[in-house]
């Protein structure tokens, strides 16, 4: 008993000492890793290539399991698909920008490419951090590294003795080796490794490389190989015509051609068609490097750790691919890890199974007994409630007509008080609006009869509109479009409070009167207030829509002396508002009147114009640089108004899109711009291009797409021969409305330009995810280049253009100093004044008569 005690006391003893060491020991380790140590990983290819997701996974898993505080930074360069001098020149102005003054404590390189890199620019951009290196075989370390300080790493080895043990043990005839590489840097070093390891093993095995084959010559071949051969396959991205392969279809095609097992020398490519074999494992061989990496983080000098080659092999095999070539288990090395072996749930949990069997049995026969007795309950019970049921209809019966007299009051009460709530409901209706609640039009009328009888008193009238309202009905739909103003109603309501009355005129029309007004001022950052409060998120009625609204404000007695003139000028005030960008408000003055006067008459004119054949078009010749040549032209609208004289596109167009005569507008100027390359070509002018701008409520018309095909087809034009311009404000304002158009219409091989581009907001990302094959710089930057001055942004737009391989545009060029500029810095076209001015149809046959050599 004592001899329990004491035993019990020493373990006691010892948890103690656990606890008080467990709470003493992190706060020490903690202290010292406040500041968290930075390591860049450098991948020299994709994320989505298994082996360096892989590497990089191995390095940062064994990096936070040594419970470090570390900050992790992970690049990848993409070398195997863009493995040119550019690219490299782009990474280093990258990685320069972004990590020059972000200092490294260490780099981890993975892979020839990021070692080189590093090395090259470790002291100008890295600030000569210590380096660690993988997935670099021992003749490309030795090359590297050389003459270079501050860097270790772990060599990759390639050895394939324990898969060829393994392939000569299932097949002892084996006497070739088909050895799949490709003819990169990397692929003809594995190449020239596995060779000499083959021979190694058996000088007496023939070793056919397969990289100057076509990747058919490979499928084709390996569909024909005896059963003494077999396939090794290694790094084998693209075959000997260029053509860029994805490895793991590489493997799962070959394998499926294959009559012999296809053997690798990477883990990736088990389950993927390879059979399997001593592989190495891309995870392990970065833990290998993880390790150099920790001891380096510690204080290590990396040049005090000498290259290593540690083991970073694994022997696994396909259970699929050894049932397809009926290789038994017992024939595979030891321990040799097995995937897609099926699962045998009776086998594994055989006695779980037997005993759940059974304490299901014990449960059927105990349910059963209860079965039995809930049945006898149930009878019972049905015996007590057939005579219950006979009293209460006796009771039914007597209070039957009591009842009835009581429900014949009630309704006489009911229909009274529905005649009364109806007779209330009317005179509601007739003062309010039935969707928002608010006060109408007739309800404003008869509140402010009395309001404008004083010159005394001032008030001010805001004119609230909805901006872009119709674009969501045509686009989300009508009853979408009530919600949003349903929204507004609400918003507006809470922020009037005790400062005027709030009505809904109609549509998407709202007012706000303010009696008692002071000054002017006032009603200013009022109308600043409500402008501010609607750019806030929590009123949106849907992740995709910002709304926003414009105010015009008028003032009594100021303006106007009665409700009817308020509302006018308020109304002229808010479409000035709308013409200067929306989501503001403006003060009515007499100057507004007139622009508003010129709109008014220029919509009255727009509507007969396009029947009397008043519009023309106009082409402007793209000029290509570097072959000094005509190679398209861009198709300009022009108006000459028998009443109006030549309007100005700037103001016309704008109109057009509020009325919608855009549609039918712009069908016609795509017709006569195809009209005319038909006629160029038959003149013997040959394959010219024609750009044509389009506006966002063409692109939202359902049939959009279908009226741009048919034209093409009626002229006989090919679609490539056709571009479609669209604005920044288009893409940013709705891009996810517009993307899946854009994807069709450059499906069928119409080219798609961003117009205008650098005065809107448009990101990278945008720019990326759609479908934009030309970039047109707009005039406003091209200015900035004079004879005395010239401007670096133009630079960097025509490189980011080349960058993701668009063609790049320079408009309104007109002085040599721009020409020579743009050509110095790589730009494919202009077009501008210093070439030639937008002309009639007929003038550009002139022009191209006279310019044969251009």
């Amino acid at each position: 008993m004592l001899g329990k005690r004491t035993k019990l006391l020493r373990i006691a003893a010892f948890i103690i000492l656990f606890i008080i060491y467990g709470m003493h020991f992190p706060c020490r380790v903690q202290a010292g890793e406040d500041n968290p140590q930075k390591v860049l990983i450098l991948n020299s290819y994709h994320q989505g290539l298994t082996w360096t997701k892989e590497e990089t996974e191995g390095i940062m898993q064994t990096l936070s399991n040594e419970g470090k505080n570390i900050s992790f930074y992970v690049e990848y360069m993409d070398w195997k698909n863009n493995n040119s001098v550019q690219n490299w020149e782009y990474l280093h102005d990258y990685y320069k920008y972004k990590y020059a003054q972000n200092r490294m404590d260490l780099i981890v390189a993975t892979d020839d490419a990021a070692l080189q890199f590093v090395l090259e620019y470790g002291t100008e951009i890295f600030a000569a951090a210590p380096v660690v290196f993988c997935g670099v075989n021992k003749k490309s370390a030795d090359t590297l590294v050389k003459g270079y300080t501050g860097v270790t790493g772990v060599l990759e080895v390639v050895d394939p003795a324990d898969t060829l043990r393994v392939a000569t043990k299932i097949n002892p005839s084996l006497q070739r080796v088909c050895l799949l590489f490709d003819n990169s840097e990397s692929g003809l070093s594995t190449g020239e490794i596995a060779t000499a390891a083959i021979k190694s093993f058996n000088p007496d095995l023939q070793v056919e490389p397969w990289n100057n084959l076509s990747f058919e010559e490979i499928k084709r071949r390996a569909g024909e190989l005896g059963q003494d051969s077999i396939i090794l396959a290694t790094t084998y991205y693209e075959d000997a015509t260029g053509k860029i392969l994805d490895i793991d279809y590489v493997n799962r095609v070959i394998s499926e051609r294959s009559s012999v097992p296809v053997y690798g020398l990477y883990d990736f490519g088990v389950d993927k068609g390879i059979l399997g074999g001593g592989l190495l494992s891309g995870r392990l061989h970065g833990e290998n490097a993880a390790r150099l990496a920790k001891r380096i983080l510690e204080g290590e000098s990396p040049d005090d750790i000498p290259v290593s080659a540690p083991s970073s092999m694994r022997t696994v095999f396909d259970y699929n691919q050894l049932v397809r070539y009926d290789i038994p288990l017992s024939s595979l090395p030891q321990g040799s890890e097995i995937i897609n072996k099926p699962f045998s749930f009776y086998e594994t949990y055989k006695t779980l199974v037997l005993s759940v069997a059974a304490a299901f049995t014990l449960l059927l026969v105990f349910i059963n007994v209860l079965l039995f007795y809930i049945r006898k309950i149930r009878k019972m019970r049905k015996n007590l409630s057939e005579s219950h049921e006979e009293l209460t209809q006796l009771y039914e019966e007597l209070s039957a007509s009591d009842e009835e007299m009581r429900q014949q009051y009630d309704e006489i009460i009911t229909v009274n008080e529905k005649i009364r709530l109806s007779e209330e409901k009317l005179t509601y209706l007739a003062y309010h609006d039935p969707m928002t609640g608010l006060p109408n039009r007739l309800s404003l009328y008869e509140e402010t009869k009395r309001l404008f009888l004083s010159k005394r008193r001032r008030v001010a009238l805001l004119f609230i509109d909805i901006d872009n309202l119709k674009y969501v009905n045509d686009t989300l739909g009508h009853a979408f479009g009530d919600r949003v103003i349903i929204k507004v109603g609400e918003k507006l309501a809470g922020l009037v409070q005790n400062k005027g009355s709030l009505y809904r005129l109609s549509g998407d029309e709202f007012v706000i009167i303010w009696r008692n007004m002071e000054e002017t001022d006032r009603v200013e950052e009022y109308a600043k207030l409500i402008l501010s409060d609607f750019l806030t998120d929590d009123w949106h009625t849907n992740s995709e829509l910002r709304g926003s609204i414009s105010i015009g404000i008028a003032l009594y007695p100021d303006h106007a002396p009665d409700l009817e003139g308020l509302l006018k000028y308020a109304d002229i005030a808010m479409y000035q508002a709308k013409e200067a960008g929306k989501k503001s408000y403006v003060v009515y003055n007499q100057a507004m009147n007139e622009v508003f006067t010129e709109r008014v008459t220029i919509e009255k004119y727009l509507q007969k114009a396009l029947e009397q054949r008043e519009f023309e078009v106009y082409y402007q010749p793209q000029l290509d640089i570097k072959a000094n040549r005509v190679t398209g032209f861009e198709a300009l609208l022009r108006w000459n108004s028998p009443e109006l004289g030549r309007v100005s596109p700037l103001k016309f167009i704008q109109v057009a899109e509020d009325t919608h005569c855009i549609i039918p507008l712009g069908a016609w100027v795509l017709q006569e711009a195809c009209g005319f390359l038909a006629r160029l070509e038959e003149k013997g002018y040959g394959k010219l291009d024609i750009s044509v701008n389009i506006s966002i409520i063409q692109l939202l018309q359902e049939d959009f797409i279908d009226r741009v095909l048919d034209t093409l087809a009626v002229y006989h034009i090919e679609p490539g021969r056709l571009e479609l311009e669209i604005t920044e404000s288009i893409l940013m304002e709705s891009f996810e409305r517009i993307i899946s158009k854009l994807q069709i219409l450059r499906s069928s091989k119409i080219k798609i330009a961003l117009d205008d581009f650098g005065k809107g907001y448009s990101s990278l990302n945008y720019l990326k995810q759609l479908p934009i094959t030309t970039l047109k710089v707009d005039k406003s930057f091209v200015d900035y280049i004079t004879d005395t001055r010239e401007d670096d942004f133009v630079r960097h737009i025509i490189s980011m253009g080349k960058y993701l391989g668009m063609c790049v545009v320079a408009e309104g060029v007109e002085i040599p100093r721009q020409l020579d500029y743009l050509a110095r810095y790589d730009c494919d076209k202009i077009q501008g004044y210093l070439f030639c001015r937008p002309v009639p149809e007929a003038g550009i046959y002139s022009l191209l008569d006279e310019n044969k050599n251009i």
